[in-house]
């Protein structure tokens, strides 16, 4: 697996696949590139797909210290400039939506589009957005994560999911959050819990496109309107058979509006069949 030196030492993992306008795509907390196999597999064919696995990740290394934004930042950034991509599509699920806003405003020069799915400017609640987990919510996960890691990743992974047909799935994705070390996962998720970017969406020029999935139980969609609202260059695509991981449940429509995004057409303000209404209805 290829690799570049982010510091004295210090090497990010990273795949880089096809050919063509370059994706790359940023994993979620406690996650792993290994998350967009499916994308890489239907989109390789016509784009250069580019999978990282974050600093304390997969397989990059995971040296002991705090894992915050501006580090995930730096890191993204020294490897689009040692890959020399420009027109860069980037693509980050939630933890990595919310570091790829914070790239793009800082960075925006390699950006040509942002994608942001199951994700937003911020994770919990406030004073003035009455909607995200709550704040008690949010110390009893930080909390649970500090005392009881492998079962909090357990538990967060089983909400993932609106479909029930997907459990092998959701099973990969927890033994992927419990190759993560306990320290990187707790100071990341603080660093996810301290980042409010409301104040610079509004500065943000890179177009971005908002995936969210209609019954997503760990960001909650809400924060996916009000980055719409926020953003100046913005659109909103639900997904109505999905909870937090779109790109998997709703995989062929998702891949489409991805594709949309990076010829620069609109995609659709919902796709997919919510199958378990429907189901339900009959």
């Amino acid at each position: 697996m290829p690799t570049i030196e982010v510091d004295p030492g210090i090497q990010l993992a990273y795949q880089d696949r096809g050919t063509g306008r370059p994706i790359v795509f940023v994993h979620g907390w406690a996650g792993s590139g290994d998350c967009w196999d499916y994308q890489v597999l239907d989109l390789a064919s016509h784009y250069r797909c580019i999978t990282v696995d974050l600093r304390g990740h997969g397989a990059s290394d995971k040296p002991w210290g705090v894992y915050d934004y501006d580090l995930f930042v730096r890191d993204l950034h020294t490897l689009i400039l040692g890959l020399d991509l420009h027109d860069v599509t980037l693509v980050g699920w939630s933890m990595g939506g919310h570091i790829g806003l914070k790239y793009a405003h800082e960075h925006p020069e390699r950006i040509g589009r942002l994608v942001i799915t199951g994700s937003g400017p911020r994770f919990w609640q406030a004073p003035n957005a009455p909607f995200g987990t709550p704040a008690d919510d949010v110390s009893g996960l930080i909390e649970a994560v500090r005392v009881a890691r492998t079962e909090t990743i357990a538990g967060l992974y089983a909400n993932n999911f609106h479909r029930t047909d997907l459990k092998a799935t959701e099973e990969l994705f927890v033994q992927t959050g419990w190759k993560v070390p306990a320290f990187v996962g707790l100071t990341s998720f603080q660093a996810l819990v301290d980042t409010d970017m409301r104040e610079q969406l509004p500065t943000l020029r890179v177009p971005v496109a908002i995936f969210t999935g209609r019954h997503d139980l760990i960001w909650d969609p809400q924060w996916s309107e009000e980055a719409r609202r926020l953003l100046p260059n913005a659109t909103l695509t639900y997904f109505e058979n999905s909870g937090h991981v779109a790109f998997i449940e709703n995989r062929e429509e998702w891949n489409v509006a991805l594709v949309d995004v990076i010829e620069g057409k609109v995609p659709e303000a919902s796709l997919g069949t919510d199958e378990q209404a429907v189901k339900e209805a009959v």
